[in-house]
């Protein structure tokens, strides 16, 4: 892999470390809105720096839906429940953002939810982003120690 494309992905999984930690920080103040939007672009990061590891470059939120679709899903390699996980957390994050009547929509419980959507998606984008590109020197395990960690805090099961 050459250095540029060893960039581009340890960026996409820095920018994807930053998305977790606002959604915990946003979490535990009650900005749910706010942290299902973390939550997505959490899981978008990842599924990005997956796409990368096999020379996929998409543009749009669409197109790594689409890509991951067509690379991962159809060959049978990722269980269909993850990106069915990314689409539903894209869905609510356009709500979150974008109605005006969405505050009252994006409970405590409904995050929780969410929350075990993304952190199992992340862990497999994770695993399988590290077997296609074992030279890259992000460290996971911190990240994955963090999400195992709110799993416990919210009773979500490891």
């Amino acid at each position: 892999m050459d250095q540029e494309r060893k960039s581009e992905i340890e960026e996409e999984l820095n920018l994807a470390r930053e998305n977790w930690e606002s959604y915990r920080d946003n979490y535990k103040a009650r900005r749910f809105r706010k942290a299902t939007s973390d939550l997505y672009f959490f899981c978008e990061h990842s599924a990005k720096a997956l796409l990368l590891t096999v020379g996929i470059d998409p543009q749009s939120h669409e197109g790594i839906r689409r890509m991951i679709s067509m690379h991962f899903i159809k060959p049978g390699a990722m269980p269909v429940n993850v990106a069915r996980y990314l689409g539903n957390l894209y869905d609510r994050r356009k709500t979150a953002e974008y109605s005006h009547h969405a505050g009252w929509e994006f409970t405590e419980e409904e995050v929780k939810i969410y929350t075990q959507w993304a952190g199992e998606s992340v862990k497999w984008f994770l695993k399988n982003t590290r077997k296609n590109a074992p030279e890259l020197t992000f460290e996971e395990k911190a990240l994955i120690d963090s999400i195992n960690e709110m799993f416990r805090t919210l009773g979500i099961p490891v």
